[in-house]
C-alpha cells in the first residue's frame, strides 16, 4: 500500500478534528478554572490547525 501526500493531509486533518472535539469535551468536565482555560486553548489551537489543513485539502481539489 502506498500513501500519498493527500492521504497524509487527510489523516492529519481528521486527527486535529478529533483532537478539537476531545479537548472541548474534556473542558466541559473540568471544574478548576485554570485547567479549564488550558483545555479551551488546546481546543482552539487544534481547531485552527484543522482549519488550515482543511483549506489545503480543498485547495488541492479534494474534500476531507
Amino acid at each position: 500500500m502506498k500513501f500519498t501526500d493527500m492521504d497524509m493531509l487527510q489523516d492529519y486533518e481528521k486527527d486535529t478534528r478529533m483532537a478539537a472535539l476531545a479537548y472541548a469535551l474534556v473542558e466541559t468536565e473540568i471544574i478548576d478554572p485554570n485547567l479549564r482555560k488550558i483545555m479551551g486553548k488546546a481546543a482552539a489551537s487544534a481547531a485552527q490547525s484543522q482549519q488550515k489543513f482543511l483549506n489545503l485539502i480543498i485547495k488541492k481539489g479534494d474534500r476531507p
